[in-house]
C-alpha cells in the first residue's frame, strides 16, 4: 500500500510548500482553535477500481502528527493494524455513512493488535479519545478525518456530545478543501483510455523525474518512456508534456506528487 503523506507536524510547517499549502495549515490551526484537538489527520481514497501504479490503491494522507510518532509508525509497519487505514479497506466494501462518528476507543469489534496500536499512541501522547469522521465529496470521492483529544474518561461521552455535528462539518470542509475536484468515475473513465504503463510514466513525469530516470525506475528505455509520454498526450488531447501531466492530475487519473518519503 502506498501512502502520499503531507505533513505538518505539531501543526508546523512541514512536507510541503507554497501558498496552497500554507493556506491548508492555517486551515488546521483554525480547526484546531475551534475544536480543541490534539491532532487531526485526515485521508483521501477512492474505492471505484481504476489503474494503478501497484497492486494497491494509492491513499492520500494529510497529518499533524508529531515527527516522532510518524517514524514509529512507518518502524513499526502499523498501517497494517490502524484502525483508520483498515476502516478504509472496509469501506471499499461497505462506506460508512457521511458524518457518522466513530469512537475507535470504544469500538470492541476493533482485533486486539489495533487496540494495542491504540494504546500506544496514548503512551505516546497522541491523546486519549480517537474520533473517526467518514466524508465525501460531491463526485464521490472518499474521505475520513480522525480528531484526537486529551478528555477525562468521565467527560469522554460528553464531549462527543457537544461536537460531534461540528466534526462532520469540520470534516467536509477539509475534505472539499483538499479533493474538491477529485471525480473517480471521470478518472477511470479516462484512464481506461491509458495504459498501465502510460499511467505510471505520467506519474512519475508529476514527481519531477526525468525520462532516463524514468526509464531506469520502470525498467524500460528511456526511449520507450519518450513513446509512453507522447501516447498520453495524443489520447488526452494535449499540446505537450507539461499539460499532459496536468490534465492527469486534474482528473484524478493519476495522484498529486509525491511531497515526502512514503511510510
Amino acid at each position: 500500500m502506498h501512502f502520499d503523506l503531507a505533513h505538518f507536524p505539531d501543526f508546523q510547517e512541514g512536507f510541503s510548500s507554497g501558498s496552497l499549502k500554507l493556506d491548508t495549515l492555517e486551515m488546521l490551526r483554525d480547526i484546531r482553535q475551534q475544536l480543541g484537538c490534539r491532532y487531526i489527520t485526515h485521508i483521501g481514497y477512492s474505492d471505484l477500481t481504476k489503474p494503478q501504479r501497484g497492486s494497491d490503491p494509492e491513499i492520500s494522507v494529510l497529518t499533524t502528527l508529531p515527527v516522532h510518532w510518524v517514524v514509529r509508525y512507518s518502524a513499526k509497519n502499523y498501517y497494517r493494524v490502524d484502525p483508520l487505514v483498515q476502516g478504509i479497506m472496509q469501506a471499499r466494501r461497505h462506506f460508512d455513512a457521511v458524518g457518522t462518528i466513530r469512537n475507535l476507543a470504544e469500538d470492541k469489534s476493533l482485533p486486539l493488535e489495533s487496540r494495542k496500536f491504540l494504546r500506544d499512541s496514548q503512551l505516546r501522547g497522541l491523546g486519549n479519545l480517537f474520533l473517526v469522521v467518514p466524508t465525501s465529496n460531491s463526485h464521490g470521492f472518499r474521505g475520513v478525518t480522525e480528531f484526537t483529544f486529551d478528555v477525562q474518561s468521565a467527560e469522554q461521552m460528553a464531549s462527543i456530545g457537544a461536537i460531534g455535528k461540528r466534526l462532520a462539518g469540520v470534516s467536509a470542509k477539509l475534505h472539499n478543501s483538499l479533493h474538491s475536484n477529485r471525480n473517480p468515475a471521470l478518472a477511470a473513465s479516462v484512464a481506461s483510455l491509458l495504459t498501465k504503463r502510460e499511467i505510471d510514466c505520467l506519474y512519475w513525469a508529476a514527481n519531477g523525474k526525468t525520462d532516463g530516470e524514468i526509464g531506469e525506475i520502470l525498467n524500460i528505455a528511456r526511449w520507450t518512456v519518450v513513446t509512453y509520454l507522447t501516447n498520453a498526450k495524443n489520447k488526452l488531447g494535449c499540446s505537450n508534456r507539461t499539460s499532459t501531466v496536468a490534465t492527469a492530475l486534474a482528473l484524478g487519473v493519476i495522484e498529486m506528487p509525491a511531497i515526502s518519503n512514503k511510510f
